[in-house]
Formats: structure tokens, sequence, C-alpha cells
């Protein structure tokens, strides 16, 4: 199964706790993170694959490939993290390519 994982921008704690209280059951898993670092990034990845039964192994390599290749992105993200009030947070979703098609289908219907 193929997981991808998307940095969505950044957010304010109301919106963020919306987005991640509608993924609970089905659709992207959503997170918000402040500062944003690789250590927070996996371990939140790991914990919701055992929660919702993803592959943890694959599921650690998507985001260790996408930290790799997304790095100049991510430094961006970072820098801009800094720049935005301190209850801001940058929003993570991760998800199989089916969640996420069902994700974009509940917003274009909505």
């Amino acid at each position: 199964m193929t997981y991808l994982l998307q940095f969505c921008g950044v957010s304010d704690p109301l919106q963020l706790f919306y987005l991640e209280q509608s993924s609970v059951s089905q659709g992207p898993a959503f997170a918000g993170f402040r500062p944003f670092q690789l250590d927070a990034l996996l371990e939140w990845a790991l914990d919701t694959a055992q929660g919702r039964g993803w592959e943890r192994d694959r599921i650690h390599s998507t985001v260790v490939d996408v930290w790799l290749e997304r790095a100049e992105a991510i430094r961006q993200w970072q820098l801009r993290l800094v720049a935005e009030p301190d209850d801001r947070r940058l929003v993570a979703g991760l998800g199989t390519q089916h969640d996420w098609e069902r994700r974009c289908e509940a917003m274009l219907l909505a």
C-alpha cells in the first residue's frame, strides 16, 4: 500500500482541532507541529500507523523519504513557522491514496 504525506500549511489551534476531529476514523490523519522536526513527525506518523493498522515500516520509509526529498520546502516551512504567532502549527496530513481521494471528494460535496 502507498502512503502519502502532505504538508498543508500553518493553522490556528481551533482550525487544527476541527481538522483533527474530522479525520479520527477515516480519511487522512492530521496533526500540527511546532517546532517542525523530523523526530516529532515520525513519532506521530508511527503512532497513527499503529492506531489505523497501517504498515509501520512503510510509514517510516514514507516519512523519511519525504523529509529528504522535500528538504528545501521543509526549511521554508520551518522559517515561516518562526515568523507566525506562537500558537500556530504547521499541519501535516498522512493517509493512503484512497483516504486522500475521499477527503477531496468530501470537500467538493460540502
